[in-house]
């Protein structure tokens, strides 16, 4: 089950100027975890835009659920760039049969995720307010829009040494995808036919555009060996 990641900074229900939009994709492993991309969202994240005075992230999910993520559900794993977000009850009500598979060159992929809300992009279509307390609250939603899909195969497995302004890899196993694709994409399962997961969408090249000409993710070997997480 996918979800996008969506972050709202504003000020108080007086003053109702609110800035938003999606960071990346996140998927359920079980019912009360999720994984992301680190980058896209960590317990430092909980900064609000320049200008407003708090911030709040929810998880959007394909079923139309709308969770809220709290700070203290965070666990980082920055070395593969990948965050756990935890809950102490079942959120995602569905079934999840996700088993990992290793990726082998030419392996077959399937990459879905969400657009990120930026320039150049189509927008989320979301609608918000405000509770009889004076908390913003994520009402509706439409994903429809922003969804990303594409096939590939894997065309090289690298073992990565890389510093950009969010990500630091120190001999990391990466899997180079045969596409490239738009901002939003981390955090996003790397799916085969068979519905295993090779690893986790982390990032793109060139660094600093919204188009990506070159797409990696994490090995979930790699992932599953340097974190708790388990599939």
């Amino acid at each position: 089950m996918l979800a996008a990641i969506f972050k709202a900074s504003y000020n108080n229900s007086t003053d109702n100027h609110v800035i938003g939009g999606v960071l990346g994709t996140a998927f359920f492993i079980n019912n009360k975890t999720a994984l992301t991309a680190n980058h896209l969202i960590n317990r430092g994240s909980f900064r609000p835009n320049d200008r407003f005075l708090f911030c709040k992230f929810w998880l959007l999910l394909e079923n139309g659920q709308i969770v809220e993520i709290k700070k203290d559900c965070l666990e980082s794993f920055p070395d593969v760039d990948v965050t756990k977000i935890y809950f102490s009850g079942d959120v995602y009500k569905g079934e999840l049969n996700y088993k990992k598979s290793i990726a082998n060159i030419g392996s077959k992929f399937v990459l879905k995720g969400f657009l990120a809300s930026v320039p150049n992009n189509p927008s989320l279509e979301v609608s918000m307010g405000w509770d009889e307390n004076g908390e913003i609250f994520v009402d509706q939603f439409n994903l429809n829009s922003i969804i990303s899909e594409q096939q590939g195969i894997i065309e090289s497995i690298n073992i990565c040494d890389l510093t950009t302004n969010d990500i630091r890899f120190n001999n990391i196993k990466c899997l180079k995808l045969s596409c490239g694709g738009n901002s939003g994409l981390s955090g996003s399962p790397l799916i085969n036919d068979n519905g295993e997961i090779f690893g986790v969408m982390s990032f793109g090249l060139p660094e600093d555009t919204i188009k990506k000409d070159f797409l990696f993710a994490v090995s979930i070997d790699e992932i599953e060996k340097k974190s708790n997480i388990k599939i």
